[in-house]
């Protein structure tokens, strides 16, 4: 792997992933396949990489690095999905690990968010110009310990529901191109007792639904 570490260190010199480069960085993860945990470890060195390299002057430059970079690595994934369960870290370390690779955007619709290393992840997430949109339960919102006034008040987008029933979807769309869905509260409790899933996919399909789902429930819901 430390070649294709070299590659991409050498790509970042001119703050642009060329055609070029990208041929030869799909080449290497071609002739040296990955397991999927080298792949998260490769993923973190890129971001790694990025942090060394960026500053005020060339911010949107490296962003457009990190996104075709990420574009190249998904694309060559050796898998589409992957599965997750709690009691344990797991879950809302993919929730936070996924958090932190979105370069664009993140489309977030969930019950409930009171898990403050979640809610903190966000809020990283959003000074660093990540656009994040949340559309969230009214009931819950309004639960001890939750997190959206919070991350309303630091200027994120906010829509909840406005009707006797509940909005009880747990998902959130990455950079319009992952899915991570499942049983999962974004609570601690969820972490630390509950029997629960998160189920995390790169299906194109399975997204472009998930977006449009998304947008559907933006155009209803109620502005927070």
């Amino acid at each position: 792997m430390e070649h294709i570490l070299s590659h991409l260190v050498s790509s970042i010199s001119d703050q642009n992933l060329s055609s070029s480069e990208r041929k030869v960085l799909k080449a290497m993860l071609t002739e040296t396949p990955l397991s999927q945990q080298q792949r998260t470890v490769l993923r973190s060195k890129m971001f790694d990489i990025a942090h060394e390299h960026i500053h005020a002057g060339n911010y949107r430059h490296i962003l457009e690095w990190l996104k075709d970079v990420t574009s190249a690595l998904q694309g060559d994934s050796q898998f589409t999905s992957d599965a997750f369960f709690s009691p344990g870290d797991s879950c809302r370390n993919t929730i936070i690990h996924q958090v932190n690779q979105a370069v664009r955007n993140l489309k977030i619709c969930v019950f409930t968010i009171s898990d403050d290393l979640i809610s903190n992840s966000i809020l990283t997430a959003f000074k660093k110009g990540v656009s994040i949109q949340i559309i969230t339960d009214n009931d819950k919102m309004e639960d001890e310990g939750s997190d959206i006034d919070k991350l309303a008040e630091a200027g994120i987008s906010i829509k909840i529901d406005h009707t006797p029933n509940h909005m009880h979807h747990k998902f959130m769309v990455v950079d319009e191109k992952v899915v991570l869905t499942g049983s999962y509260n974004w609570t601690r409790s969820a972490a630390l007792y509950n029997h629960e899933n998160v189920l995390l996919t790169y299906d194109p399909g399975i997204t472009r639904s998930y977006l449009k789902e998304f947008s559907q429930l933006w155009k209803t819901m109620k502005d927070y």
